[in-house]
């Protein structure tokens, strides 16, 4: 109506409301502006208005997913990224042996807190649905009854730099065919960030040569000394988890 002021576009609104997927489901997005255009990307790059997919009803999703969504219209500025990553649950462990104990202020008194599929949405630390560990790693045995093939593991986790919970120094994962005695198969060295952003949430899959394993450790180890770059430097980090996925 005269006005030559570009308003900026809300972003897409996901109304899905379990992450966790065990078999393909829709994808649910959303936007109130009239004549706004969604696209996404499912493999963690940036959706853009010409290469990236329109979306329409007929999206499914499966496997672990990193979502991004963004709305476009003409005449208006594009939108923020809406982001949430989708994780697949192929393979439940049968049981839990903790071998180190997380933070008293931070632990939970559900034992297979790490295997119930619970998948938090929000990045509440306090929320009860999260474990934290400073200054020792996390140190776990997950058992099955039936030998299984995994191909991948992910561990989900929580970023909240200024809370001081970054990303895992390093992932482990040990695995005992049977016999009792684990061996070394893979370690995943996480990327850092290198400056203050918004808490998050993020999964880091470990992949593997499928192997067969009746049962696996992984130790997941806090960042020791925090960067130069953070207001804490110097100081321990933690390391928050709230579910483990096996495929």
């Amino acid at each position: 109506k005269g006005d030559t002021s570009m308003l900026k576009l809300p972003p897409p609104s996901l109304e899905n409301e379990d992450i966790v997927i065990n078999e393909p489901v829709a994808l649910k997005l959303k936007h109130y502006v009239n004549g706004a255009v969604i696209r996404y990307t499912t493999d963690g790059t940036e959706p853009d208005s010409v290469h990236s997919l329109v979306y329409d009803h007929k999206v499914l999703l499966q496997g672990n997913v990193t979502l991004k969504a963004k709305a476009f219209r003409q005449g208006w500025i594009s939108s923020d990224i809406t982001e949430t990553e989708f994780y697949h649950a192929g393979l439940k462990p049968d049981s839990v042996i903790n071998l180190s104990k997380p933070d008293d202020n931070y632990k939970t008194v559900a034992r297979n807190i790490l295997i119930d599929l619970d998948k938090d949405k929000a990045t509440n630390f306090r929320s009860g649905k999260w474990v934290g560990y400073r200054p020792n790693s996390m140190s776990s045995v997950f058992i099955f009854n039936q030998s299984q093939s995994i191909t991948d593991i992910t561990v989900s986790t929580l970023v909240d730099i200024n809370s001081y919970i970054m990303p895992p120094a390093f992932i482990e994962v040990w695995g005992d065919s049977g016999d009792g005695k684990f061996r070394k198969l893979k370690t995943e060295i996480p990327e850092q960030p290198g400056a203050v952003k918004p808490a998050y949430l993020k999964g880091y899959k470990v992949k593997l040569d499928q192997v067969k394993l009746k049962a696996v450790k992984i130790v997941v180890q806090p960042v020791t000394k925090l960067p130069a770059w953070h207001p804490g430097k110097g100081d321990k980090g933690w390391v928050f988890m709230d579910e483990i996925f096996f495929n």
